[in-house]
């Protein structure tokens, strides 16, 4: 026999204080011929704690619903439009083309987008509405040349790892993967320190919520031109006449080359504790995909039985009831004998 308090804590101790206080008195001003009055309030005191306590006994394992929930993490910065995916396309198609795959694959699955630039944005919570995930990444693009400040790989991780942990409270037995989709760069330009970069070990934070998951990497080593991003008539920033960004910092303001850096994305992975995949792959990323969704079953397995307890009040109930009947026979009683007195 176990027990699980039926009422708070505090309230119970309030209760213990209360009774005895009560029973207390009573045997102060109790004569000898009353120790039978305070051994039944007594027994009834107990009872009223032992009910409290919550006494119960283990039962069937329940079988609960879980889910699986898949974040896709995608860095927007200026970066992700070298064209150097796959030949010379952008990398950001790449994004979209490995999302459309993981979704196919992860087909049934809770799916939310966390989206990072100059900062964190979630920009579509967990939902099973895969069409409206799939119209959203149809129109998904990397941020504004204009409004850039810079790359950094470790500037989502405090924020994806406080998402994980409210959605894990909110649905504990859920099952939780992680995709990451950026080319790792990180830029150091002076005027890039006011935007916030993250730490290394704010990805530590993030590996205790997850389940599975797989970091995907865009570019190459010899890296690819990235084109300026306008809204409406607004100069880009570091934009030239020919579309590209420039990089103003060296003699000639030469085009800027983004380069991949496997090594820090490597490094992500490892920290999270999942692995790392180099995009254009189809079949490797397929390939955990699906190893992801079947660990899932695996794990759901195990997940998906939650303990149960029967409480067994019914006893101290009938107890209490005996005992409260005969304290009242006996109020009654003594009320009938202090009106004879009277009568006398």
């Amino acid at each position: 026999m176990i027990f699980r308090p039926v009422v708070h804590p505090v309230l119970l101790v309030l209760i213990v204080a209360v009774a005895a206080t009560f029973v207390f008195l009573s045997a102060k001003r109790a004569a000898r011929k009353r120790v039978m009055d305070i051994i039944r309030r007594s027994f009834i005191v107990v009872t009223v704690i032992i009910m409290g306590a919550g006494p119960s006994i283990p039962g069937q394992a329940l079988e609960v619903t879980s889910a699986l929930e898949v974040y896709l993490v995608i860095d927007r910065t200026g970066s992700m439009a070298a064209e150097d995916w796959d030949g010379t396309k952008p990398r950001i198609d790449g994004v979209r083309n490995d999302v459309a795959l993981i979704m196919n694959t992860l087909a049934g699955s809770r799916f939310s987008i966390l989206t990072w630039d100059s900062s964190v944005h979630t920009d579509m919570p967990l939902t099973s509405d895969a069409s409206a995930v799939a119209s959203y990444m149809d129109s998904f693009n990397r941020e504004l040349s204009a409004s850039s400040q810079g790359s950094s790989l470790n500037r989502p991780a405090a924020d994806l790892a406080a998402l994980l942990a409210k959605n894990k409270e909110r649905h504990p037995q859920n099952l939780r993967a992680v995709f990451i989709f950026s080319d790792g760069e990180t830029s150091n330009q002076e005027h890039w320190k006011s935007a916030p970069t993250g730490s290394e070990e704010d990805w530590d934070r993030v590996k205790e919520y997850v389940d599975g998951g797989l970091v995907i990497g865009y570019g190459t080593p010899e890296g690819g031109p990235m084109k300026v991003l306008r809204l409406g008539n607004s100069e880009a920033q570091s934009g030239d006449d020919d579309g590209y960004i420039h990089d103003l910092s060296q003699p000639g303001n030469p085009i800027a080359i983004s380069k991949i850096d496997e090594a820090a994305l490597q490094a992500v992975a490892s920290r999270i504790g999942v692995d790392y995949v180099h995009s254009p792959d189809k079949s490797a990323i397929e390939s955990h995909a699906r190893t992801i969704l079947d660990g899932a079953s695996e794990i759901a397995e195990q997940r998906n039985m939650k303990d149960t307890y029967r409480y067994i009040i019914w006893p101290f109930a009938l107890l209490l009831g005996g005992l409260l009947a005969w304290e009242g026979a006996n109020l009654a009683l003594r009320a009938q004998q202090l009106r004879n007195s009277h009568a006398l």
